[in-house]
Parts: C-alpha cells; sequence; structure tokens
C-alpha cells in the first residue's frame, strides 16, 4: 500500500512556454551558481533575437507576397 496519491492521478503544471520563460528570468537573477546564471542568460537572450527576427521577417514575407 503506498501512502501517497497515486502517480497516474497527478495533473501536469500549468503554463508551459511562459513559465518555462519566466523561470529562465528568474534563474538569470536568482541562481546560486555562475554556470546556471550564464546558461539561462544566454538562452533568454536566444530566445529574444528569436522573436526580433520572427517580428522582421514574418511581416517581410507578408509584404512581399502582397506586392
Amino acid at each position: 500500500m503506498s501512502n501517497g496519491p497515486d502517480p497516474a492521478e497527478q495533473h501536469p503544471r500549468p503554463g508551459g512556454l511562459v513559465r518555462g520563460f519566466l523561470r529562465l528570468i528568474v534563474e538569470v537573477d536568482e541562481s546560486r551558481r555562475w554556470a546556471h546564471r550564464v546558461r539561462a542568460a544566454l538562452l533568454l537572450l536566444l530566445l529574444l533575437v528569436g522573436f526580433g527576427v520572427l517580428g522582421y521577417w514574418i511581416p517581410e514575407l507578408v509584404e512581399r507576397y502582397l506586392r
């Protein structure tokens, strides 16, 4: 007999991408290990660059398509 809840009945935590993004921000600020801070900062920077690239190229492609 187990004392805890059945693992099959546990629900996954909500949040997904937003939760991961916020986790990176917190890890950059509060991680005790400098390697974790650097890794989180680089991932956050790559994510922001990715959004910037998408924010530039998607409107550019739409404009070319509509010409």
